[in-house]
């Protein structure tokens, strides 16, 4: 399946307005077989959650999942106003 514009403002309005996933920062690259997903989040569940719910929609359109984990830790040191 060709990604065309039609297929990528589907694929722009799926990622910012499915309410499972409601996601503004992972972006999608064409690939010469397909899509592949970029960005980062919190957790794996997450990653898993997009790219299930991306390849739910799109079956027939190749995806790649490329997201990567954002790296949360609770600060060192106290921040004083």
């Amino acid at each position: 399946m060709a990604v065309d514009q039609y297929l990528e403002g589907e694929l722009q309005h799926l990622l910012a307005e499915d309410e499972r996933i409601a996601e503004q920062g992972i972006r999608f690259v064409r690939t010469e077989s397909g899509v592949s997903l970029v960005g980062e989040v919190e957790s794996t569940e997450r990653r898993d959650l997009i790219c299930q719910v991306v390849t739910e929609a799109f079956p027939d359109l190749p995806i790649h999942c490329n997201i990567g984990l954002t790296r949360v830790h609770e600060p060192e040191e106290v921040e004083e106003l």
